[in-house]
């Protein structure tokens, strides 16, 4: 339990650090080489990994905010301007329904996010996820943007909704009258 708890605390690490993680290494010739410095602004998008990290970790604070109503957390994650644009109450009222609802997004920890779009770099270099969360009876919907802070990426805007999944359908549905195996 130990050494999965290790690797998964190494690979949270590794997805949630931006590309100044990688150092190059020394060359066998003993010449050191000077490590790159770390951009100011990543030119890039996150890659599948970070993606998954920001999409869930990013659900798991509004789940835990719509559970408790305080909205301090989700918001203190957020980028200067969100955190300028939304006080905690803002994102509360916004996130009313959803609270309502009695929608439950703690799925959003264990299922992966399916992105309908790969991630992306708008104009003023926000990054955005835009997918859904495959959960039964509800699937939630989520669009988000981050924006890079000292080289880390904070919440710029977040919007979810849940929509009544699509019904799966049984490979097994003409075989009532057999027995299982």
């Amino acid at each position: 339990m130990r050494i999965v708890t290790t690797i998964l605390a190494g690979t949270l690490v590794v997805c949630a650090a931006g590309p100044g993680l990688a150092q190059a290494q020394a060359p066998a010739s003993g010449k050191k080489k000077a490590a790159p410095t770390a951009p100011a602004s990543p030119d890039w998008p996150a890659n599948a990994a970070q993606s998954i990290y920001l999409a869930r970790s990013t659900m798991t604070a509004l789940q835990q905010a719509v559970e408790t109503g305080n909205f301090t957390v989700l918001r203190d994650l957020g980028s200067p301007r969100f955190r300028a644009e939304n006080t905690a109450g803002d994102l509360a009222i916004k996130f009313q329904a959803l609270r309502l609802t009695g929608a439950d997004l703690t799925a959003v920890a264990v299922i992966t996010p399916q992105l309908s779009t790969p991630p992306f770099l708008d104009p003023q270099k926000q990054l955005h996820l835009v997918g859904l969360f495959p959960t039964q009876p509800l699937e939630i919907d989520f669009d988000l943007s981050f924006e890079n802070v000292d080289n880390r990426w904070k919440i710029s805007s977040i919007a979810v909704t849940t929509a009544p999944a699509p019904t799966r359908q049984n490979s097994d549905i003409g075989d009532k009258d057999k027995p299982a195996k």
